[in-house]
């Protein structure tokens, strides 16, 4: 019998992890991607000789433990020997006039270091602490899709997690800023009113911080670049195969059934199913060309008050200096802001000095300088491009930039070169993303959870996957999306699902 073909749009990690598992079940598969590389937002580049990772700050899962972490290592993202970084000093706040603290990457040590800096606030902070250990057992069902277990397992996960999802939903109804004025000092209210993305909700940052300090949260060294590869590598000794700098032009389809893709060349590639892991909006808008509604990200696009996106304006810059002894990300607050769609005071560094791999052999190292904005941020810069200005815009950012490191750091004066300015409009260019977003909507108080099955009513053999149709975006919601269109397939086509060639199951 023919194997069934499957077209999947996109070679980020969610059309790497659906090709995985396809083709471990039987299915003939494609990866068609736009861009003359896979990897998606999960990326990395050369710029004069130096690697600018693009995409991992921290990476969920890394602890066997965790229930991601079979996820990683099925495809290949995490192998034997990959090594794993854990920073102890998660992040590091500058407010300036010598006013500043570390979160560390354990609870006991950031409650002690907090209250050590505002002891006026030492009761929530002890209880923020205790959140955060509470949220360090949360984890989602990530094996299968909820639709697809059976009495047992929900009841399992309803035991696992009945407790916790009061907590859940309730920290997800209260915004960070809205939770910042709890505190007397000025400084932890910036902090819990910045460090997040503008709008986001208390559940995610208790989220982020329960992954950091329960050890499953670390940075594989190389970064971004080598941990794609290694999933391609996975993917095509399955024999699954790469078309790259190719384009979709819309999904064809035959009475309400999708039959395969066309691409902007004109050349046609016939399937039995088509999945797409590219951005929704662009899959629902351009590639169906707007004929399909999902009610749910309708509603989230129509919505940027509740349902924003964030996205990143950085500085690359090569370093010539040893910079060992300097936080791996620091966040400096600024007395005269950087100015966008609005006054931006605060700015992140982030030094990769840490990463072996990463050194070039003279030394040299690379210092990024972001900062975090949203759809305001992305309009700004449209406009310059549409203005013709963008070019200087972009050069005139990396020299505020490289004036703010050095009047931080004197002693780099002359240790810096601007080799690369990232802003919302390459995002858009490169990943087809709504307003430059690089994840999915943000998560805010006010905005409702999203958990779509990438099913399109009225439309037979299409799914969607990928970041944007699950919570609010990152690395696992596209790997768990990209396994649960797999396993989807496989459940209307008839097919045991199979995790890897031996014939494992769960």
């Amino acid at each position: 019998m023919d194997k069934k073909k499957v077209i999947i749009i996109g070679g980020g990690i969610s059309g790497m992890t659906t090709g995985i598992y396809l083709q471990i079940n039987g299915y003939d598969t494609e990866i068609v991607e736009k861009n003359a590389d896979y990897g998606g937002a999960c990326t990395g580049w050369e710029r004069k000789g130096c690697y600018i990772d693009g995409c991992i700050h921290w990476m969920t899962g890394v602890n066997p433990g965790s229930s991601y972490y079979d996820l990683w290592r099925d495809t290949h993202a995490l192998t034997d020997d990959t090594e794993i970084y854990f920073q102890e000093d998660f992040a590091f706040f500058d407010f300036g006039d010598g006013r500043t603290f570390t979160v560390w990457a354990d609870a006991d040590k950031l409650e002690k270091e907090l209250v050590a800096f505002a002891p006026e606030d030492e009761k929530e902070i002890r209880r923020f602490c205790k959140i955060v250990r509470r949220f360090q057992r949360i984890e989602g069902p990530v094996n299968k899709p909820v639709d697809q277990m059976g009495l047992g397992q929900l009841l399992k996960v309803a035991f696992t997690m009945g407790g916790d999802l009061y907590w859940v939903s309730k920290m997800s109804k209260i915004s960070c800023s809205d939770y910042a004025r709890k505190f007397k000092n000025k400084d932890l209210r910036s902090f819990f009113e910045g460090y997040m993305a503008p709008g986001y909700n208390l559940m995610s940052m208790l989220y982020m911080l329960a992954h950091v300090t329960a050890h499953n949260g670390g940075i594989p060294l190389g970064g971004s670049k080598p941990l794609t590869e290694r999933m391609a590598a996975r993917y095509t000794s399955l024999g699954g195969r790469f078309r790259l700098s190719s384009e979709v032009e819309k999904v064809r389809i035959e009475n309400n059934r999708a039959v395969g893709a066309e691409l902007k060349s004109g050349e046609f590639l016939p399937a039995d199913w088509v999945v797409s892991s590219t951005a929704a909006e662009h899959c629902l808008k351009k590639l169906l060309g707007g004929k399909y509604a999902v009610k749910k990200i309708d509603e989230r696009l129509a919505d940027m008050k509740n349902y924003p996106i964030y996205t990143y304006t950085t500085v690359a810059f090569k370093c010539s200096a040893d910079v060992s002894d300097k936080p791996l990300g620091a966040h400096l607050h600024m007395k005269e802001p950087i100015v966008f769609d609005r006054d931006y005071h605060s700015v992140t560094f982030r030094n990769y000095s840490y990463d072996k791999t990463m050194k070039r052999p003279d030394g040299c190292v690379v210092i990024q300088a972001g900062i975090l904005g949203g759809d305001g941020m992305y309009y700004w810069w449209k406009d310059k491009k549409e203005k013709g200005t963008y070019r200087e815009e972009k050069e005139a950012f990396g020299r505020k930039m490289l004036e703010l490191a050095v009047r931080k750091y004197p002693e780099l004066a002359d240790k810096l070169e601007v080799i690369d300015v990232i802003t919302p409009c390459t995002y858009e260019r490169y990943l087809n993303s709504r307003h430059g977003s690089f994840q999915g909507f943000v998560h805010t108080s006010e905005g409702k959870t999203l958990s779509e099955k990438g099913v399109i009513k009225g439309l037979d053999n299409f799914l969607l996957s990928g970041q944007c149709i699950f919570h609010s975006g990152g690395m696992p919601p596209a790997a768990i999306t990209g396994r649960f269109a797999a396993q989807r397939i496989c459940k209307k086509d008839g097919v045991r699902f199979r995790y890897d060639e031996k014939g494992r199951t769960k």
